[in-house]
């Protein structure tokens, strides 16, 4: 997995609501450019300051995403029976464990891809679109990526799954966190999510 999400984050941007909803697909489209710029011009500073890139990051690719869905389609079952206290802590610490994960190769890498994104036939009165794409990388062969989005209560589009070569981020995570809860209980994998160690152990475990 982890190595899959390593292109996917060398294009993943989807910035902060516009004052009308965009459709899913330019939303993903003109957001990824806004975060590759940001890159390009900032990237030694990043790299010297690697709080303030997190932070960017943060605030730049969160509102796009459907945190407490994820964390919610993640948990299954266990959301049920979670706490509302669990259910925030959960849904905080796997947003900020994934971001510091992961954002460190996006930095290294990214100006090694390119999407080539896919038309998308969307009806008038859809609240629920797949966004699809191909990764174009430097001397490797291209990445399937789909990014499963729904409009949310606020009235915009919002991705609640990322599917890469067919494999879902949901799904995968779920799994393996099921497993863990079983083991541990679900105060005990929020704190190996915050620990940074969780996450680290489920994406090696897919790559």
């Amino acid at each position: 997995m982890k190595k899959l999400l390593l292109p996917l984050l060398m294009v993943l941007g989807l910035g902060t609501a516009q004052a009308a909803p965009l459709a899913p697909d330019l939303a993903v489209k003109q957001t990824t450019e806004q975060m590759q710029t940001l890159i390009r011009a900032n990237h030694k500073a990043y790299v010297a300051d690697k709080a303030k890139f997190y932070a960017e990051v943060d605030q730049t690719l969160t509102p796009r995403f459907d945190v407490r869905y994820i964390a919610q389609l993640v948990l299954g079952k266990n959301w049920r029976t979670a706490t509302e206290e669990q259910r925030s802590r959960f849904a905080n610490s796997f947003k900020n464990s994934l971001i510091r994960s992961y954002a460190d190769a996006l930095l290294d890498n990214y100006d090694a891809v390119e999407a080539e994104w896919l038309p998308l036939r969307l009806p008038a009165d859809a609240t629920d679109a797949t966004v699809r794409a191909k990764l174009m990388r430097k001397s490797a062969p291209p990445v399937n990526l789909a990014f499963a989005m729904r409009t949310a209560s606020d009235g915009e589009w919002k991705v609640y799954d990322v599917i890469i070569e067919n494999l879902s981020l949901v799904t995968n995570f779920r799994s393996q966190f099921s497993a863990e809860i079983k083991k541990n209980g679900l105060d005990g994998l929020i704190q190996r999510i915050e620990s940074g160690e969780a996450i680290k152990e489920a994406a090696a475990q897919s790559s």
